[in-house]
């Protein structure tokens, strides 16, 4: 219980007992911003180290999303594209940035449980999305990789942006 109110996820009520911490808006724009901050430099320092076995392995997380997502098993969905960016951070030697995205993974976890749902028609759009990001490392084109992960970082916000701006 104090681990997860150390991770923010539990709040804690005097006399009242604890109680699942709300998702706030602002600290989910924090997180990603941190996000495309790490992520984008976690990926770089990988690239030149990045083997095909790599790529075949990110090729396998992208298999099982899809089984994931055929089955509409949503938490074995999440925990595999959470796979899927962790190994980035790992792959990248920088223990600092694999601990940071250890701590908010938890997060982004609980805020893709609502989102995917809610922003996604189903689960195997999210996991046909990450297909152009396999081949781009395939090319080894730093640029296109860039590009490509940014955009996917930020296609969330942009649905979340777009579906909350029709509803005024």
């Amino acid at each position: 219980m104090e681990r997860l109110k150390q991770e923010g996820l539990l709040v804690s009520k005097h006399n009242k007992g604890s109680f699942v911490a709300e998702i706030r808006q602002e600290e989910l724009e924090e997180i990603y911003e941190l996000r495309e901050i790490i992520e984008w430099n976690a990926i770089k320092k990988s690239l030149p180290g990045l083997l095909d076995s790599d790529i075949a392995y990110l090729s396998e997380v992208f298999e099982k999303m899809k089984q994931a997502a055929e089955i509409d098993d949503l938490f074995q969905f999440i925990d595999l594209d959470m796979e899927f960016h962790r190994f980035f951070y790992f792959k990248s030697g920088n223990k600092t940035i694999l601990q940071i995205w250890d701590q908010i993974n938890v997060k982004i976890k609980r805020f893709l449980a609502i989102a995917n749902k809610l922003y996604y028609s189903d689960l195997m759009t999210i996991a046909e999305g990450h297909l152009p990001l396999i081949e781009a490392l395939q090319r080894r084109n730093e640029e296109e990789i860039e590009k490509l992960f940014m955009q996917h970082l930020k296609d969330v916000w942009w649905l979340m942006n777009k579906k909350n701006n029709t509803r005024g």
